[in-house]
């Protein structure tokens, strides 16, 4: 069953339910009082008479001036029989059932179809003997006006049905409308193949306002996503087509002459090689690249920062035959991360800056109140102005001709950006042409005291 069906009939049922206990309360309410206030006019009839009436008095003729217009006055002793005449201007009421009764009482009686109030008040009779005083009215011209209030309320309830029907005819189209709305661009994206966002109304801030605009949202994550991958696609496929090109131009060459000149063999085993391993290079950091945009894949550990960059920097310092310059507050400054992806992250922004520069590296450490900071500066080349909102795109050069002799593929910074954000950090630089550049890592602390910390020692 359609929603908007199940709508309909849940809020017609519930209102009309509603509706219905409501007129019922106000039928047995009104049912009630009228009972109540007949029965209590009746005692209060009763109670006077029995205070007028004196054993000298005429009794029958004391009785006749109380009769009720359609009632009934009879006197009844202990045996249950009338010890005077029957009082009434209907003869019907002679045919109701002759009972004692013991003290006051009062209820409504049934008989053939037709509902009697009866109060009963204890008299003392001309003989001295206690007797029971019974007075009768008929309660006909009170269901009358039930019957009325009845058909009223029943014809109120028909009445009202029909704006209840519209009623839950027009909620369901409210709250069906974006949702149908939301269905439709959805079809349409996956008939078109093209990303749509909903149109919403301004005027509304409601949970359904807030589920368009969340799939909004969602529309803009999946197209920037889509539109980086069809870029990455593309980059990817440019820079793999140069180092393909030049095996297969090697690789033709070496086949024509490579038997007959040697000279021409070496070269092009020399080139073929070389491709070769800028090529599993360019896929490994490639690899890199998509699994550090995966924030959810962090192994968190404890790691002592202080000592992680101490030890990488020692390490490029023997590979490069350089000297990099740590200057560090304190000697400890634990955080919270992925202890090999920090790794991966401190190396990249040393590798550039000892690649970018001939002198010596300068890495600054800093604790401050939320996290901690790490600098890395270089005496080197700097970057242009006009590439420096490019420095974190993937494959971007500054320098082309170093970065092919230094086998770089212009995915580093691409990969320490990412890994930086799956931190929850920042990475910053500032740069002066021919004179240097620094990149400055913001990370979080994150700390908790449950985790095993893990120490990473200078070797």
């Amino acid at each position: 069953m359609p929603i908007k069906y199940k709508i309909y009939i849940f809020t017609t049922v519930t209102l009309l339910s509603l509706l219905l206990l409501a007129n019922s309360a106000v039928y047995l309410l009104f049912n009630k009082m009228t009972t109540d206030s007949e029965l209590e006019r009746l005692q209060t009839q009763a109670k006077d008479m029995v205070g007028t009436i004196q054993p000298q008095d005429n009794l029958q003729q004391l009785l006749t001036a109380y009769l009720p217009p359609n009632g009934m006055i009879r006197v009844i002793d202990e045996d249950n029989k009338l010890v005077s005449n029957t009082l009434t201007k209907e003869i019907h009421f002679q045919k109701l059932p002759v009972t004692y009764q013991h003290g006051e009482k009062a209820f409504v009686r049934e008989y053939n179809g037709e509902k009697f109030a009866v109060v009963y008040h204890p008299l003392i009779w001309t003989d001295g003997s206690i007797v029971s005083l019974e007075i009768t009215t008929s309660l006909k011209q009170m269901s009358e006006n039930l019957s009325a209030l009845r058909f009223v309320l029943i014809g109120t309830s028909l009445l009202i049905l029909i704006p209840i029907i519209l009623a839950s005819r027009t909620l369901g189209n409210i709250v069906l409308s974006p949702i149908q709305s939301l269905v439709q661009t959805m079809e349409e994206i996956q008939k078109n193949g093209r990303f749509k966002k909903l149109s919403l109304p301004k005027s509304s801030r409601d949970e359904l306002y807030i589920m368009g605009k969340t799939f909004n949202n969602m529309m803009d994550i999946l197209r920037r996503n889509f539109e980086k991958q069809q870029q990455f696609v593309s980059d990817a496929s440019h820079e793999l087509k140069t180092p393909l090109t030049v095996i297969e131009s090697y690789a033709s060459l070496l086949k024509r002459w490579g038997t007959k000149k040697p000279e021409v063999l070496e070269e092009s085993i020399e080139a073929i090689h070389s491709e070769a391993v800028r090529m599993k290079e360019m896929t490994e950091q490639m690899l890199m690249l998509a699994q550090s945009n995966e924030q959810g894949d962090l192994q968190e550990e404890e790691v002592d920062v202080v000592h992680l960059v101490a030890e990488l920097s020692q390490r490029l310092e023997h590979a490069y035959n350089r000297t990099i310059k740590v200057h560090k507050e304190e000697e400890n400054i634990t955080i919270v991360g992925d202890c090999n992806k920090l790794k991966q992250l401190l190396i990249i922004l040393l590798d550039n800056g000892l690649k970018y520069s001939e002198k010596h590296l300068d890495v600054s450490l800093h604790k401050k109140p939320k996290g901690v900071t790490v600098s890395v500066q270089d005496y080197g080349i700097g970057i242009p102005q006009e590439d420096q909102a490019s420095i974190f795109d993937r494959f971007y050069r500054v320098d082309k001709a170093r970065n092919r002799k230094s086998g770089g593929t212009g995915l580093g910074l691409a990969i320490a950006k990412n890994i930086v954000e799956a931190h929850k950090g920042t990475l910053t630089f500032t740069s002066v042409p021919g004179e240097g550049s620094t990149f400055t890592i913001a990370l979080p602390f994150h700390i908790k005291q449950d985790m095993p910390k893990k120490r990473l020692k200078r070797k």
